[in-house]
């Protein structure tokens, strides 16, 4: 039985499952090339139909992250947040309006719109609760028969924050946080005041900026801002801080007082900013992990599985993993909304249809892939001079040339899913060049100096290089570099000696763990460095979108599969 899940506003995706597996999985914007996308996935879901050779017709159940009738709770707080001010209500208003006309009421039109671009089909379609079907992506998909489940972001329908108890095919609910009470708010607010845009999911900035401040303004966020009441519930005061608001770079004049200025987007970063940063990010951890305790207590679960955009702060979940008492915990690779997409059709699968599990998520490959012949093609529409080389000669040959200094863009296989490359669309390069962070971030990738690189990393050695035993497929948790390895990987320790790991398993990328394996050999260091494969733009998805960025940007050579074309050095 074929499912198809859909997430249809911001980062729009698509899912497809087939008996309970995974069949297919993208984001619209890799298809678009616009971070972010935001409409129906259109070619996601091509793609995923294609992929498995079907048609729509084959489709039987369609679910959808989102219930657009719940609408009471948002305008009730619209309304009390003219009691406030003017502008913050205008804010809201605004908001409302447009989600409304564009987003909400657009939903209604969805099975129409498959039907009309896709053929006929006697599918039902099913809309779903937003944070229940983030539980749905992070639970049936893991490996645990049972756990507790987090999810929290910015906001579902007025949901914010949902605890959540999974057992075999089964999730419950267990508590609520709504509106306007928001770690994700609180997050994107602090990264407008910084200067950066939550609209372009700046909020990694922040964590990236927060390791090099001191939390110096810890007690006023803490105390004035996101406060914790002592029952496993926190507050988001928007009188002090105020998401929309921030969305127009608006702050009330308590926060000013307090703080300082807002940083203007484009104005010089200085200490005083990172200071904001590190402030906000340690309340946002200690708030977290008060939480997480809060779901230990109310679960006596081991296990404990989160998504949500919060999900995605590494750091965070670095300090979930030393501090709290779960034994193991599971965030799967597209955790923010593109997953509400994996989370719909597996909710309708195990929840509605009440199937049993027998699937687990355990790499992030489910995007599209290219044979050599069609990456040749490619290349000679492009007058692009290649080798086409088998596994034996080519990995060698890479492994030496990232050991002498050379960045690499590296395409094999099918496309992750989710926000992270994770060696299918990868710039992988030399972790022992302390130069290497400042080239790749000022003349590759062409972005803030300050934002950290990770290590792809041979899973065989997690225990050597953290001191502690770590798996992580997902490159999702910073946790400390042991001491005898921070001198030896400096392009990949973030200022705070920590570094944000994947772990790569043998037997689900042999390829990528054959090239790290042949640089372990040459240098004996097991891993490589590891950045996402786009310069400014979406990851890319096609041998096209790798030839466009071979030929507008600044790196040494371009691997699509079995294919080695060498930057022309004249």
């Amino acid at each position: 039985m074929y499912i198809l899940g859909l997430t249809t506003m911001g980062d729009s995706a698509a899912t497809l499952i087939n008996d309970g597996e995974i069949i297919a999985a993208a984001e619209e914007e890799r298809f678009s090339r616009k971070k972010h996308h935001i409409g129906f996935p259109y070619k996601a879901i091509e793609y995923c139909l294609d992929y498995a050779g079907i048609t729509l017709k084959d489709v039987e159940h369609v679910g959808h992250y989102w219930k657009p009738w719940i609408l009471r709770h948002k305008a009730m707080q619209a309304v009390k947040s003219a009691l406030i001010s003017p502008a913050m209500f205008k804010a809201r208003v605004d908001r409302g309006v447009a989600q409304v006309s564009d987003s909400y009421l657009g939903m209604f039109k969805h099975p129409q719109r498959l039907r009309e671009r896709f053929g006929a089909s006697n599918f039902k379609f099913h809309f779903l609760e937003h944070h229940q079907t983030h539980a749905a992506s992070a639970f049936f998909v893991s490996p645990f028969d049972s756990a507790a489940i987090l999810t929290w972001d910015g906001t579902g329908e007025d949901t914010t924050t949902l605890f959540s108890s999974g057992k075999d095919n089964k999730i419950k609910v267990l508590k609520r946080i709504k509106l306007p009470h928001s770690l994700g708010q609180f997050y994107s607010a602090v990264t407008n005041y910084i200067g950066f845009d939550m609209f372009a999911g700046d909020e990694w900035k922040v964590m990236g900026l927060a390791a090099y401040g001191k939390p110096k303004f810890y007690d006023f966020f803490s105390e004035k801002v996101l406060t914790k009441n002592g029952s496993g519930d926190f507050h988001f005061n928007i009188k002090v801080l105020d998401h929309h608001l921030a969305k127009h770079y608006q702050f009330p004049e308590t926060i000013i007082k307090e703080i300082g200025k807002p940083r203007l987007p484009g104005e010089e970063l200085t200490e005083h900013h990172w200071n904001i940063a590190s402030s906000a990010q340690r309340v946002l951890e200690d708030t977290a992990i008060y939480l997480v305790k809060e779901i230990k207590e109310m679960t006596g679960e081991e296990n404990l599985c989160m998504a949500g955009g919060v999900a995605f702060n590494s750091v965070m979940n670095g300090r979930i993993f030393h501090e709290t008492p779960f034994k193991r915990f599971y965030v799967q690779s597209a955790a923010g909304d593109a997953g509400g997409s994996l989370g719909a059709a597996f909710y309708v699968w195990h929840q509605i249809l009440n199937k049993p599990r027998k699937f687990v998520m355990n790499h992030s490959y489910w995007g599209p892939k290219f044979s050599n012949a069609e990456c040749q093609e490619v290349l000679d529409a492009a007058n692009l001079k290649y080798e086409t080389l088998p596994d034996e000669e080519l990995l060698p040959r890479i492994a030496k040339m990232i050991s002498e200094g050379a960045i690499i863009g590296w395409f094999n296989g099918r496309m992750e899913w989710g926000p992270r490359a994770l060696g299918a669309r990868s710039f992988v390069a030399d972790p022992r060049r302390a130069d290497m962070r400042e080239i790749l971030n000022h003349k590759v990738k062409l972005r803030e100096w300050f934002r950290p690189l990770a290590p792809s990393m041979l899973e065989e050695y997690g225990r050597e290089v953290f001191g502690v035993e770590h798996h992580d497929p997902f490159m999702i948790t910073v946790i400390e570099v042991a001491e005898n390895y921070k001198s030896k990987i400096p392009a990949v320790v973030h200022v705070d000696g920590t570094a944000r790991p994947q772990m790569v398993n043998k037997d689900v990328n042999p390829r990528y763990w054959n090239l790290i394996n042949e640089f372990r050999k040459l240098t004996g260091i097991p891993m490589l460095l590891n950045t996402s494969f786009n310069i400014q733009e979406p990851i890319v998805c096609t041998p096209q979108d790798a030839v466009n960025t071979f030929n507008n940007a600044n790196f040494d050579a371009l691997v699509l599969e079995n294919n080695l074309v060498l930057q022309d050095k004249k």
